[in-house]
Order: structure tokens, then C-alpha cells, then sequence
């Protein structure tokens, strides 16, 4: 027999990290809300018995107002798990109260596990588990996922109430006149057959909390309650009792001897300060790219060497020469080409995951609200974006946590103008070739403008293209961290690995593709190959800006993935890596290749990026306006660079 077994909780109280232990995944924990915007599931096995344990979003509510709320709804609407994992927060026990109520209200058998108590305790603060069991009638457990305390008992108390599916039998004391509404409403709603397969009392309640704007309620059954109940007035009362009710309970089961907000307080204040915490945050970004030019140079030179010791030890080997020139300059003098870059990707990754883990980029975020609602957007799309920095495909499917569909789909749009680290291989090429004494500044002017133009690109498709109503932004910022080592390994692995995945797959395929097209018809004569020819085609369009077939090519193939770009470079010039910056320097100036970096940035989302956003928008008209519209903009941004570049360089 299996067990169904749902984890649910507020964003950022330590859900994964449980369904972590539980399971033994890798899933990533990120200090800031809305990492997890589907379910994920996993299995463990408990005295003879196997469970299927479903992580479901964080959230606040089951208002459904935004994508990921509507999966944790629909999951308890259209599922019957045999027990429910509510995760709260030891340090704010209070807040997560309100959804566990509401999963009670749903009358399914629930386990609270109140995380994070290691650091209440810390703080002075000691929770009496036994008095809210006795109150809701479900087993709570004390836990701490980061030292794995009160696990074990957790998967017991779960086992328990899977096995017996253990529903809390006391009902909420509601004042008078709710009972009253209920008992009409359940009555009522006996008249309509659909209605019939949800829980009576809990429609009644849903109905009085969230109104009729996210279920089909009958019009008929509406309009009688309207006219029997004050509904604006019952719903304030219901709402009074509510938090009453959690504030009696959290009175009497959390006692605090006092409280250490100073240093949080000042660094809050700090980083969040409108002037002095946008220089911090760039001056953050700064120093990240220093340290990874710094810190990846010397292990990308080794790497570099080492391919170019292998390709001098294989050549000549195979006696065959269109073989020996597709290993060694094809094979090894494209992947490896792109394989240089590895240090520097995962050196980011690892400060970029720094920056996450230790609490600063939802300040950030909190930072930037004023300035993003200017363009139409709220601090919580400033997430998306920083996910965007690491791969766009994540980020797309981060922007389930956004309510406003507007706003939702403007970002979705334009998320793939942030800069993704599939581009990264073509700036460190391209700086390292011309601006090697200012590379880190060349890094920050990229990064910034891809903010910049991620920005604009939403203002202006909601201005013309997308129509909708604007939502609040409210974002809890999480307790500073210091971040764990491990973590920050399988941050910097989890999205370092798509990188290496790709070398062995479409990067190498690519790579041999290109290798035909530049050898072929005239044995190695690439002026008259296959791809010259291709490449000419595009000349008239591109050679006012420097860019001759040899570039056009590579952006044509890069297309697919960025990085090809960089290994069509090596392929196409078959020069080895120790003279790809002469090379470079032969066909490109400061200017065409200062334009180049911000046409890649820009230009046409990998195929993958595309996929998904056919799937959240759900129709291939906007993933064809995509494709173009960031060709086209691509296009604009190079010719003003160049013209730009043409003064100052």
C-alpha cells in the first residue's frame, strides 16, 4: 500500500528542506520566497509501507489569486492525501497559523511540524507543542531541518495518521451568526448537484472569504445569501474571530524571554536605504565579477593548455584527413573551446548563490519595488529576474507566484533579455580578446543593461500589447543566513551541470555541424565552404557593424544554445586556442565586438526558453512574436552600441 502524503507551508519556512530529509533529494533551498511554484514529488519507505511525499508551492492562503496558490487549492480540491505536512515558521509561528487553519477548515488529517525551533530556542523563545495539539486536535512536532531534530518523530506521527487518516474531530468554535450562514449555505447548496462533491461547510467558508471570483458559484445561491446576510460584515466579523483565535492560541503556547533584532535591524536599514543600498547592490555585482575573472583565469588557462596538449597529441594519429580534422579541430577545438569557460560559470554561480542563500537578493528586491513599478512591474518580478541570470527557464516558471496576469506576461516576455549563463562563454571570450584591463566593468555594464532592458521591454508590452490591472507587491524578507558550503555547492552544480550536459549533447552536435558545413565542399578550403556561403548571405545586414560570415555563422548556430557561439568561433577559425585571440582580433574590432556582446545579449531565446514559453502562455502566436521581437530589438541595441562605440572607444 502507498501513502499520500502532502507538504505544504508559508514560502521559506523550511518545506523543501524537509521534503529533503524525508525523501533524500537534492531539490535547491534558496533563502527567499517562491522557490517552489509546482509540486514536486518524492518516495521514502516506513515500516513496510511506501509513501509518496508531494511538495507542494509555498504560499499564504488558498485564495487561488495566483498560479502557484491555484496548484496547492486544486491538489486538496482534487486529491485525497492520506495526511498533510503544515510546515510554520518557530520564529513566526503566528503567521502560518492562518493556512493551517484553512488546510483544517478543509477537514483533512493534518501533521504540524513547527520548523526551525533550533533558532527560536536561540532567540529565547520556547513553544509548548502539546497545548495547540490539544486545541486543533493534530499531532505537533518541534523540528529543525538544518540540524535534523524531531524528524524521525515526524514520520512516525505521519505514519500514524496516513495509517488511520486521522481527520481533527473538533470543530472551530465560529461565533453564532457564522454557524448560522454556514448551516444556510450547506442547506442550500444541496439544490445543485456539481456542488455536492466538496465539503459543505468549507464551500460556505471559502465562499465568505474569498467571494465568488475563484469558484462557479451558482448566481441563484448567490443572490439568496445576498439578501439574507450582510456578507461585508459577516466576512469582517469571521476575519476578527480568525485572528483571534490564533492570537489566543500563540499567547498561550509560545512564551519569549526577549528578542535580538539589533543587527538585523541595522543591516535592514542599511541595505534597504533608497540611495545607499542601490550603490551597495551594485557595487555587490562588481565585486562578484571581479572575483570571477580573478578567481577562473588561471584554471581556465589549464584547461585551455590541457586541450591544446591533447589536440597536439592526437593530431596526425588518424591517417584519414577529414576524420583527423573533425577530432581535433572540430571535437576538441570546439567543445574544449567552450569547456574553458567552466571555471568562470561555476566562480559565479558560487558568489551569485552567496548573494541568495545569505538573505540579501529579496532586499534587494524590496529595494528595487519603487523603481520596477515605474515599468509596470512589482519586487517580486525582480526575483524572476535574478533567476534569469542563471537560465531562463526557471525564471519563466518563477513568474507562477505573480497574481497580475499583465504583469505575469509581460515578464514572461521580456525575462529573456536577462542575462543568461549560456551567454556567459561569449562575453568572457569576446572581453577577454578586447577588454581584458576593464573586464569586470564591461561585465557590470552587461548585467545592468540586461536589468535595464528586461525593464523597459515590460513597460512597453504592457503599454501596447497586454492589458490588465496592477496588484500590490508584499514580500516577507527572510532572516539573515550564513550560508552552508553544501548549499552553495548544489547551487553553483545544479545549474553549472545544464552547462556540461549541454557540451556533451547539442554543443557537440552543433560543434560536428558546423565542422561539415565549414569543410565541405572543397576539403577544407573555408572561404568556399558551405558555411561562408551561408554566412555572406547575411553580410549586407551585418557588415556595417563589423561583422563579416565567420560571425554571422556563429550567431545563426547560437541560436540553438549561446554557447555554440563560442565553439562555432574555434571551429570555424581552426586556429587552436592559443591563437583564437589573434584570430578574433583579425575579424572584429573594440566596437564590432562591444556591439556583438549586446546583440547576444538579446538576441532570439535558446529553443528550450521558447518551449516553455509556449507552455505558460499557451499558444504560439507569442512564442513567434518572441522570437522576432528580440531579433529585432537584438538588432537596434548593436547598431546603437556600434554608433555609441564609435565615440568612446
Amino acid at each position: 500500500m502507498t501513502f499520500e502524503i502532502a507538504v505544504i507551508g508559508n514560502p521559506n519556512v523550511g518545506k523543501t528542506s524537509i521534503f529533503n530529509i524525508i525523501t533524500g533529494s537534492r531539490q535547491y533551498i534558496a533563502n527567499w520566497p517562491g522557490v517552489t511554484v509546482e509540486k514536486k514529488v518524492g518516495a521514502f519507505k516506513y515500516k513496510e509501507h511506501n509513501f509518496k511525499l508531494i511538495d507542494l508551492p509555498g504560499i499564504y492562503t488558498l485564495s487561488a489569486q495566483s498560479e502557484d496558490e491555484k496548484v496547492a487549492r486544486d491538489y486538496f480540491l482534487n486529491e485525497s492525501p492520506d495526511a498533510v505536512i503544515v510546515v510554520a515558521d518557530a520564529l513566526n509561528l503566528e503567521r502560518s497559523m492562518y493556512l493551517l487553519m484553512q488546510i483544517l477548515e478543509m477537514k483533512l488529517p493534518v501533521v504540524l511540524a513547527i520548523n526551525s525551533i533550533d533558532e527560536a530556542n536561540e532567540k529565547g523563545k520556547e513553544i509548548n507543542p502539546y497545548f495547540i495539539s490539544k486545541t486543533l486536535n493534530i499531532p505537533v512536532i518541534l523540528t529543525s531541518a538544518k540540524k535534523n531534530i524531531g524528524i524521525d518523530t515526524l514520520i512516525e506521527e505521519v505514519h500514524k495518521v496516513a495509517e488511520k487518516k486521522l481527520i481533527p474531530s473538533k470543530k472551530f468554535p465560529y461565533p453564532e451568526s457564522i454557524n448560522d450562514y454556514i448551516s444556510f449555505f450547506s442547506e442550500k447548496i444541496k439544490n445543485f448537484d456539481y456542488l455536492r462533491s466538496y465539503d459543505p461547510e468549507w464551500l460556505a467558508i471559502y465562499y465568505l472569504e474569498f467571494g465568488s471570483k475563484n469558484f462557479d458559484y451558482p448566481i441563484d445561491l448567490t443572490n439568496e445569501i445576498s439578501n439574507k446576510f450582510d456578507m461585508k460584515n459577516l466576512k469582517i466579523e469571521y476575519m476578527n474571530w480568525k485572528f483571534n483565535f490564533i492570537s489566543s492560541i500563540i499567547k498561550s503556547a509560545v512564551i519569549e524571554e526577549g528578542r535580538s533584532w539589533a543587527l538585523r535591524d541595522i543591516l535592514d536599514h542599511v541595505l534597504t536605504h533608497k540611495f545607499l543600498g542601490i550603490l551597495i547592490y551594485i557595487v555587490a555585482l562588481f565585486f562578484v565579477f571581479s572575483l570571477t575573472f580573478n578567481i577562473a583565469s588561471p584554471l581556465s588557462d589549464l584547461i585551455d593548455l590541457g586541450f591544446s596538449n591533447l589536440g597536439n597529441a592526437l593530431n596526425g594519429l588518424i591517417k584519414v584527413p577529414w576524420l583527423n580534422s573533425l577530432l581535433i579541430d572540430g571535437v576538441i577545438g570546439g567543445v574544449g573551446g567552450v569547456l574553458v569557460f567552466i571555471p568562470q560559470l561555476f566562480v559565479l554561480f558560487f558568489f551569485m548563490g552567496f548573494l541568495e542563500e545569505s538573505g540579501y537578493l529579496p532586499r534587494a528586491a524590496f529595494l528595487v519595488d519603487k523603481i520596477v513599478r515605474k515599468f509596470g512591474l512589482s519586487g517580486r518580478s525582480f526575483m524572476s529576474i535574478i533567476l534569469g541570470f542563471g537560465c531562463s527557464v526557471p525564471a519563466i516558471m518563477s513568474t507562477k507566484t505573480i497574481a497580475n496576469k499583465k504583469e505575469r506576461m509581460a515578464l514572461i516576455l521580456s525575462v529573456p533579455f536577462a542575462s543568461c549563463s549560456a551567454r556567459l562563454p561569449v562575453y568572457v571570450l569576446l572581453i577577454s580578446v578586447f577588454f581584458s584591463k576593464n573586464a569586470a566593468t564591461i561585465m557590470l555594464l552587461v548585467y545592468i543593461s540586461s536589468i535595464i532592458l528586461v525593464l523597459l521591454s515590460a513597460k512597453i508590452l504592457q503599454m501596447f500589447f497586454i492589458k490588465g490591472e496592477g496588484i500590490p507587491f508584499t514580500i516577507e524578507l527572510p532572516r539573515f543566513r550564513m550560508p552552508t558550503f553544501r548549499n552553495l555547492m548544489l547551487y553553483s552544480w545544479n545549474r553549472g551541470k545544464h552547462f556540461l550536459e549541454k557540451a556533451g549533447g547539442i554543443i557537440l552536435l552543433a560543434t560536428i555541424f558546423i565542422w561539415l558545413l565549414s569543410y565541405f565542399p572543397n576539403n577544407n578550403d573555408i572561404s568556399s565552404s558551405y558555411a561562408a556561403y551561408i554566412g555572406r548571405f547575411f553580410e549586407p545586414i551585418t557588415l556595417h557593424l563589423g561583422w563579416n560570415w565567420q560571425t554571422n555563422i556563429s550567431l545563426i548556430f547560437g541560436a540553438v544554445a549561446k554557447e555554440v557561439i563560442a565553439s562555432s568561433y574555434m571551429t570555424i577559425l581552426n586556429v587552436g586556442e592559443e591563437g583564437i585571440t589573434y584570430a578574433i582580433q583579425s575579424i572584429l574590432t573594440q566596437r564590432s565586438a562591444l556591439a556583438l556582446i549586446f546583440f547576444v545579449l538579446a538576441y532570439i531565446p535558446c529553443f528550450a526558453t521558447l518551449g516553455v514559453i509556449k507552455q505558460e502562455t499557451g499558444s504560439y502566436k507569442w512564442l513567434f512574436f518572441e522570437l522576432f521581437y528580440t531579433l529585432i530589438v537584438a538588432y537596434i541595441i548593436a547598431n546603437i552600441v556600434y554608433l555609441l562605440g564609435g565615440i568612446f572607444l
